[in-house]
């Protein structure tokens, strides 16, 4: 009902509650009259007749009204007759012509005309008089023209104004409403505008904010591939954008594509010819962009099929308008590539929005330009840091090649200096730095000679000076170049010392950078714990133990404590050791232990290997004397004498390939191989130099243990004595040499 009644205030206004007050006046009036004016039975029944006909059909029209709002006015005109019927009814009981109730037509004129307009007024007014002359007919005779006349004059004289004024009402309103629909119109257009200008001004805003975002990658991309992947992706996730790849040009060729699917790309793969003719691709709109160096937008057209190589069309369905933009590294250069944007927005690129794209596609081709420059530089530097690190490398190659033992000091060191700075907290980038120094530690040995660099035994003063040259010389070939000074400087100081007693600057405590302190102990440490010719390998707990005893004077303490922490777990070959393992070795170790006479090795090498036959594996040793050398010589002379040793020595080679031969101490001769060889003096006095002579050959063998250590005794020849069960002491005999074990 609430529902209902408000479709009926809705579409009433105060004349329709006019002609509701008009109707209870009337009925309240004629129940009036009929109980104040003194009437007939006959009159009052025709009264209360019509009284109560007015009563139901009142009420009947209310009730269409209520419930049916939209036949307001034919309502209205159902009502005008039976009205007028009934104020005809009224005025024709009342016999007297002074009645009043002919003034009801006036209002009924009055409120048509108001609600109708003038014209139905006018026929209201004539409807009116003609019922109010038919009403009063039985008193024509009785009733003056003149009244009649003035009487009904009046329903055309109060019409006619009241007409003209509804008139220039309704003219006046629907100016106004003309005047308002106009402005509605105005309002509406303005509004749509300003809508209009909003939602641009709001899409606007949305591509700053992509062109912001793409410029921030600029400065955050590490590469160019993620770069021109990223920004494809933030373009897609701009609304209005459906797709958008980028190209880069090589040789005139689209060679790579990047899109803002980085794993499945949409399309197919390239090179894209842009100047091909005869090609599909040429009419596209990113090939014009490259040749034309300049913007290019295609709207879609339905009849023409895009010409760009997609896998699947689905990709760019329903798009209106495609941009495609050259990346230049500045507006005068020729195109590195070319971004191309795929649009759903009917109304296409804004022209502001043309210009940030192609200020966005300038700093795009400008990174791509800074980045193949730095790459460009990036890779000069790689050749020229690997051209360094070869050339330094061959060096360390070439202390390798004359001592591999030093090649192996070098790697433990590293090892050594890198397990120790963990342990000290120094920052990873640092101990990379000390690792490398490490590996290059020893470098400055190239200017040593080998006289001095692999000499075995015990060192001389000028021999320890020229090795002490070693840290500055490779301090002097690494602090030119530029990528290795830091590691020069670490180089210098490895062998200072705490107390300032090292070389070569006799600096000390923490003058020394932190990193050579490091190396140091590490340098010592290996040194300690690795066999050498005539010094014996310490074991671990022995070198640490021997680390903290010079902490604080050859070591810096903080080093020391970390190193005695880290190093004590360290596994360590016990096969590591001086001794030469290629043939090239081989012949730079003979030069220290060869015999002048005969080329072969001589006792001082004989020694070294008995003192390590845990490490050489050799388990057979013959010696062989000549007899009657001194008879020889005396007969034949010196000469002869020494050409026969040559000649014996040649074919004992040549007899025993695999072992190793030595001469010592004039007529004896020694050779000692891995496996047992078993040799009678007969088979070699048929030696071919020996053959004819009075010499003979004496054969002694030995076989050898490991953990033992052997001695050479001389007498009147040479004999092996196991030291552990032979003490020997040193006494001059026959004027001999006797050597002390090693």
């Amino acid at each position: 009902m609430k529902k209902q009644w408000r479709k009926v205030v809705a579409a009433t206004n105060e004349i329709d509650l006019t002609f509701l007050l008009l109707r209870v006046f009337s009925l309240i009036g004629g129940i009036s009259w009929l109980l104040v004016v003194p009437l007939s039975l006959s009159e009052q029944a025709i009264l209360a007749k019509a009284l109560i006909f007015f009563s139901i059909y009142s009420t009947l029209c209310y009730f269409v009204i209520f419930f049916k709002p939209g036949l307001l006015k034919k309502v209205y005109l159902a009502s005008l007759v039976l009205d007028m019927i009934f104020l005809s009814n009224l005025v024709h009981v009342e016999k007297n012509f002074e009645n009043s109730f002919f003034l009801g037509f006036y209002l009924l004129i009055c409120l048509h005309t108001i609600y109708f307009g003038l014209r139905f007024g006018l026929l209201v007014a004539i409807g009116s008089a003609l019922c109010y002359v038919i009403s009063i007919y039985p008193m024509l005779t009785h009733i003056e023209w003149t009244d009649l006349a003035l009487r009904v004059g009046f329903f055309f004289f109060i019409m006619i104004p009241v007409g003209l004024l509804t008139e220039k009402v309704k003219h006046d309103k629907k100016k106004v409403e003309h005047f308002n629909r106009t402005l509605e119109t105005m309002v509406a257009q303005r509004t749509d505008k300003i809508g209009t200008l909003l939602d641009q001004e709001k899409y606007l805003r949305e591509i700053l904010d992509t062109v912001a975002h793409i410029n921030k990658l600029l400065i955050t991309a590490p590469d160019v591939s993620s770069l021109l992947e990223r920004a494809c992706t933030r373009f897609v996730q701009h609304g209005h954008y459906g797709t958008s790849w980028i190209g880069l040009l090589e040789n005139d060729e689209i060679k790579t594509v990047h899109t803002s699917n980085t794993t499945v790309t949409s399309l197919i793969a390239p090179p894209y010819r842009v100047y091909d003719v005869e090609g599909v691709f040429y009419q596209n709109p990113a090939a014009q962009c490259i040749r034309k160096n300049q913007i290019i937008i295609q709207e879609n057209d339905l009849q023409s099929q895009d010409t760009t190589p997609w896998s699947d069309l689905q990709e760019i369905k329903g798009y209106h308008s495609v941009i495609s933009l050259p990346l230049r590294a500045n507006q005068a250069a020729s195109p590195l590539g070319v971004l191309t944007i795929y649009t759903w927005r009917k109304e296409g690129f804004e022209p502001e929005e043309k210009g940030m794209l192609s200020e966005l596609a300038g700093d795009i081709g400008f990174a791509i330009d800074s980045f193949r420059q730095r790459g460009a530089v990036a890779r000069l530097i790689a050749e020229r840091t690997a051209n360094y690190e070869e050339t330094i490398f061959s060096f360390v190659d070439m202390i390798e090649q004359r001592d591999t033992y030093t090649a192996g000091h070098t790697e433990r060191v590293a090892n050594y200096c890198e397990l120790i700075a963990k342990e000290m907290g120094i920052d990873e980038n640092q101990t990379r730095k000390l690792y490398k120094a490490a590996i290059l530690h020893d470098i400055g040995k190239v200017a040593t000679p080998d006289s001095v660099l692999l000499k075995p035994g015990k060192l001389t003063s000028l021999d320890y000076d020229l090795i002490k040259l070693h840290a500055f010389a490779g301090y002097e070939m690494l602090s030119n170049i530029e990528m290795y000074q830091e590691l020069a400087v670490i180089i210098l100081n490895h062998h200072e010392r705490h107390d300032g007693q090292g070389y070569p600057n006799g600096i000390k405590g923490d003058e020394i950078p932190l990193l050579s302190r490091v190396m140091t102990v590490a340098d010592a440490f290996d040194a300690m714990t690795t066999n050498r010719i005539y010094k014996a390998r310490k074991e671990i707990p022995e070198a640490l133990a021997e680390l903290q005893t010079f902490s604080g004077s050859q070591f810096h303490p903080e080093v020391v404590k970390a190193a005695v922490k880290v190093l004590a777990g360290v596994t360590i070959s016990t096969s590591i050791n001086q001794l030469p393992v290629s043939n090239l070795e081989k012949k730079r170790f003979s030069y220290f232990f060869n015999d002048k006479l005969t080329g072969l090795y001589n006792e001082d090498y004989l020694k070294i290997i008995l003192n390590n036959l845990s490490l050489n594996q050799y388990k057979c040793l013959h010696m062989l004397h000549l007899l009657n050398v001194p008879k020889y010589n005396k007969l034949h002379g010196w000469d002869k004498g020494n050409l026969l040793l040559k000649e014996f020595a040649g074919e004992l080679v040549a007899c025993f390939p695999e072992a190793l031969v030595f001469r010592a101490y004039g007529n004896d001769f020694a050779f000692i191989s891995k496996v047992h060889i078993a040799i009678e003096s007969e088979a070699l006095n048929i030696f071919k130099c020996i053959a004819d002579t009075e010499i003979e050959v004496d054969v002694h063998h030995v076989d050898l243990s490991a953990g033992k250590t052997y001695t050479i005794d001389k007498l009147d020849k040479m004999e092996i004595l196991d030291f552990e069960r032979n003490q020997v002491t040193i006494n001059p005999i026959q004027g001999a040499n006797r050597n002390n074990f090693i």
